[in-house]
């Protein structure tokens, strides 16, 4: 099963690979800046272009949440994406984003766990950990847009793909403490 994962924004995050490669390609799309008919247009385009070029079985999407401060834009762009994909016969999935990071870090990271910080620096450091956690198990995102893409793709693999097992960190004992010592180390890169 080939699977495209894409987190969705202003500079979307492509993640692409099947089960049993090295690792999944991953690299990131501007959108474009306004008006937001631009980023529709540009969402249509990418996802044709994806679909041809890669024929994925499946599209999973980080879904658009916020409640009320919910992005209209952000929802527009998935919509185009899954219109899209629905009109070439390809299936989405919409998972949430507290669901990804639970299953690739462990925990579903907010803001609440690092209370010393700002807001914005506490999405970066969660952020971070995503990216620590791709170079953990050997993929080399440029970004955390594809980081969390990587994840998304992780993600989808193992909810579809039976066989299919995150690959293992590098070195003997660097699992869950591995992961414990990036979250320090990402505190610790924030507050400088």
């Amino acid at each position: 099963m080939k699977i495209l994962a894409l987190d969705v924004a202003t500079k979307t995050g492509v993640c692409v690979g099947v089960p049993g490669a090295n690792r999944p390609r991953a690299w990131t799309v501007d959108l474009g800046k306004s008006p937001i008919q631009r980023k529709l247009s540009n969402a249509l385009v990418m996802t044709q272009g994806l679909i041809t070029a890669h024929k994925p079985d499946l599209i999973v999407i980080e879904a658009p949440i916020g409640g009320q401060k919910v992005n209209a834009s952000l929802i527009k762009m998935v919509g185009c994406i899954e219109g899209c994909a629905f009109n070439r016969g390809v299936k989405t999935h919409s998972v949430s984003l507290a669901t990804v990071r639970k299953r690739f870090l462990g925990k579903a990271f907010t803001k609440r766990d690092f209370p010393h910080l700002s807001e914005k620096d506490a999405r970066v450091a969660v952020k971070r950990l995503v990216v620590d956690r791709c170079r953990l198990i050997g993929w080399e995102p440029e970004n955390d847009d594809e980081a969390d893409a990587m994840a998304l793709w992780d993600w989808g693999m193992a909810e579809m793909v039976k066989s299919y097992q995150t690959p293992p960190p590098g070195g003997l004992f660097t699992g869950a403490s591995g992961l414990e010592a990036a979250a320090r180390n990402t505190t610790e890169r924030t507050e400088e």
